[in-house]
């Protein structure tokens, strides 16, 4: 299978996990009220606000990464040599089922703590500019939408980072200053329909009216939940695919086949959309089980690896993959030396 075959495979998964984090998300704000979510923000109860809002354990998602592990070795398994056997993962195996095991709980433990923090920065910031209780809730809920009856807007879901970028754009609608509002509209992942409403308040140097800057502020928070769950999913999808992969060849080693008889190239997509640290890593080759590093000095054992704390940075989009070699002089030489097959 070559690599854009494999790419086409990861971009396939990519829909369901976006869906699944959306899904989890919304299901939590349907089971929270705006009456609690504003009690406990009037009572400062962060803890128990963090309890009601954390979105669950994401089983629908989680699911699919385990099938994106499944799909990812059926892939690889057509490209061992057939002198090495029949081919077929044994996802119960230890290494599989730790990788697993490991990836998920350190997923959910991330994305409960992205949760959390942008649960925080929405309250902080809303006590700060002398937002409601109630207000701040619907902040966080979002709003009741006349076309679809369901809430919209909110920013539940939303890391640290992305709940402080609707603050600060919240910020700016309601300042009133023609250098801010400007600023505003240089905001990548804005709805533009709203932008002759900002040209007026800017020409007018006056602030959005405060619903006007409701409604924009949450499609903003819409657009930005939409990027994220959109990221995480293509994070995902390629970790989980290229995991599967990797484990393949780690159970020809524990079969009996030598490690050095497996390398691995790792390769870009030789375009512009190659990201800087990765531009430089074409051909590089490794070992099995050795980590490739990027220009910036991280670790992966694979595209989208981030076990060997690779960021966000160096994995989010990445279109890279990974191709593995079993030399030819090893696969003929210990082909009868394998144990059993892997299924």
């Amino acid at each position: 299978m070559n690599q854009a075959e494999l790419i086409r495979q990861i971009e396939g998964m990519e829909p369901a996990m976006a869906k699944a984090y959306l899904d989890q998300i919304r299901a939590t704000l349907d089971a929270a009220t705006i009456a609690e979510i504003e009690r406990l923000i009037a009572a400062r109860d962060d803890s128990a606000l963090a309890d009601l809002l954390t979105a669950g354990v994401f089983s629908a998602l989680m699911e699919l990464i385990r099938s994106g592990y499944m799909a990812g070795a059926k892939a690889e398994v057509s490209s061992v040599p057939r002198s090495l056997g029949r081919q077929e993962l044994d996802v119960n195996a230890e290494g599989a089922q730790s990788w697993l095991a490991q990836h998920i709980a350190t997923l959910k433990a991330q994305m409960a703590m992205d949760q959390v923090d942008g649960i925080s920065v929405t309250v902080s910031y809303g006590l700060q500019a002398g937002r409601s209780p109630r207000q701040i809730a619907l902040d966080l809920a979002g709003r009741v939408s006349k076309q679809t009856g369901r809430r919209t807007g909110g920013t539940v879901g939303l890391p640290g980072n992305f709940s402080q970028y609707v603050a600060d754009a919240r910020t700016q609608l309601r300042s009133g200053d023609p250098e801010q509002l400007r600023k505003y509209l240089t905001r990548t992942r804005r709805d533009k329909r709203f932008d002759a409403m900002v040209m007026r308040a800017l020409k007018a140097g006056t602030p959005v009216a405060s619903a006007d800057a409701d409604r924009i502020a949450g499609r903003y928070a819409d657009r930005l939940l939409q990027t994220h769950a959109q990221m995480i999913a293509r994070t995902e999808a390629l970790e989980s695919f290229s995991a599967g992969r990797d484990r393949v060849y780690e159970q020809l080693v524990e079969r009996g086949l030598p490690r050095e008889a497996i390398v691995k190239d790792w390769e870009t997509r030789r375009d512009e959309k190659v990201r800087n640290s990765h531009a430089g890593m074409q051909g590089q080759t490794r070992a099995l089980g050795e980590p490739f590093s990027t220009n910036s000095g991280a670790l992966l054992r694979y595209p989208g690896d981030r076990s060997l704390g690779a960021g966000w940075d160096e994995t989010a989009n990445c279109r890279c993959q990974a191709r593995y070699t079993i030399r030819a002089n090893y696969a003929r030489r210990d082909a009868g030396n394998l144990r059993g097959t892997i299924r």
